[in-house]
């Protein structure tokens, strides 16, 4: 009979979430009894083709229990497109070590690798089951409802806006701009305004991606705000671009480009923060979370924990049921069906971008929707409530 090897990759960015999948995943390969040995590639594919692996087989219970509770990628992950010889050598190591099933944890990159994978084993003539586990703080990954990573983050992301305010309130600065992550899309950037109550809570500007960024009407609406009522917090998402496109800001620097060749998108919060300095003459702070907004297991989601759990278990028995060259693909948390996800082609998933809706923003100064709104509370759990400061009496 042949031996049945399971290999697990992540691959990508890590989150708080990722590593609760890698512990759903053993556990129910455990369970499942089908498995000889477990691996996880460490170091994601550039570490497995220098014969690096993680026998996840080993871990007793109590450790387990510790790796689903921890941020980061346990198994280290990376960002790479291996070259034909690379997948060559790929499918030779999987052949050699009798493994048959390999599921990549990650976002569309990671999709594309997973195909990628999958054909040259087949042109290989390796019999390899292969499958996507969805992995993002982005929650840019097509077909899926969301991605395991993202209400967690868009967590941290509304409750620091939340808080931020309350802060510049108390000592009024006047302006401060926090920058969020996503790359291109701008589902964690629209998430900052799910704690706002009212006109003079915070946030009172939001910009995404999705939006044609406009300098001089963003300094006369910030202008506006703070000749109001004394302060403005405003938050931009790393990615936003100009009405031709361009990205507002990006790293000079050649060196400062991921593996991918990507420049690194980081820092227009700054660069707003000098431009409203100089243009409105008032002080401004730029504040930038960055990876700490996708580390933070204090703002962990109830929702994402079970998405985490899902995504993971689905994916092992997937294999066992013979799908290949799919993902796990979460439905929405309204669905009615009993099974809360299913299986899509990668081809429908690999390195193809999902924007918010257009049908979820519109043109204003907070550009997400009551829509959008309404499918994120269920993901983010209600936040923090504080009290109102007492109004001033007469003194003296």
């Amino acid at each position: 009979m042949r031996r049945r090897n399971l290999l697990v990759v992540q691959g990508g960015g890590p989150t708080q979430m990722v590593n609760a999948t890698l512990a759903a995943i053993v556990d129910e390969a455990h369970a499942c009894g089908a498995f000889e040995r477990i691996w996880g590639a460490h170091a994601g594919l550039k570490g497995l083709l220098n014969n690096q692996a993680i026998d996840l087989g080993r871990l007793t219970r109590d450790e387990m229990e510790l790796l689903r509770k921890s941020p980061g990628a346990a198994l280290g992950s990376s960002r790479a497109r291996l070259t034909e010889e690379e997948l060559e050598r790929l499918a030779q190591c999987l052949d050699k070590n009798e493994v048959h099933d390999v599921l990549f944890a990650g976002g569309n990159g990671s999709m594309r690798s997973a195909e990628m994978a999958s054909r040259k084993c087949r042109e290989a003539g390796c019999a390899v089951r292969v499958l996507g586990v969805p992995k993002t703080v982005d929650n840019d990954i097509a077909v899926t409802d969301r991605c395991p990573g993202y209400a967690s983050a868009a967590r941290y992301v509304a409750q620091s806006t939340r808080d931020l305010g309350m802060d510049v309130h108390a000592l009024p600065q006047p302006v401060s701009i926090l920058e969020t992550m996503g790359r291109c899309v701008g589902w964690l950037a629209a998430a900052a305004a799910a704690g706002k109550r009212d006109e003079q809570d915070a946030p009172h500007l939001v910009y995404i991606p999705e939006r044609p960024f406009a300098l001089e009407r963003f300094l006369a609406d910030l202008d506006r705000i703070v000749a109001r009522q004394g302060w403005a917090i405003v938050v931009v998402a790393e990615g936003i671009r100009d009405e031709s496109g361009q990205l507002v800001y990006q790293a000079a620097d050649p060196a400062q480009a991921d593996p991918l060749g990507r420049p690194i998108t980081g820092g227009v919060a700054q660069h707003l923060a000098e431009s409203v300095a100089r243009n409105l003459k008032v002080r401004c702070r730029s504040e930038k979370p960055g990876l700490l907004g996708r580390a933070s297991m204090l703002h962990a989601a109830a929702q994402d924990w079970k998405d985490a759990a899902v995504v993971g278990r689905a994916a092992v028995r997937g294999l066992l049921d013979g799908e290949t060259d799919k993902m796990v693909a979460l439905r929405p948390v309204a669905d009615a069906r009993p099974c809360g996800y299913e299986y899509v082609a990668l081809e429908r998933v690999a390195e193809i971008e999902r924007p918010i809706p257009a049908t979820w923003t519109h043109d204003a100064a907070i550009p997400a929707t009551e829509e959008f709104f309404r499918y994120l509370a269920p993901l983010t759990g209600e936040f923090l409530s504080y009290g109102e400061p007492p109004a001033p009496e007469r003194f003296c």
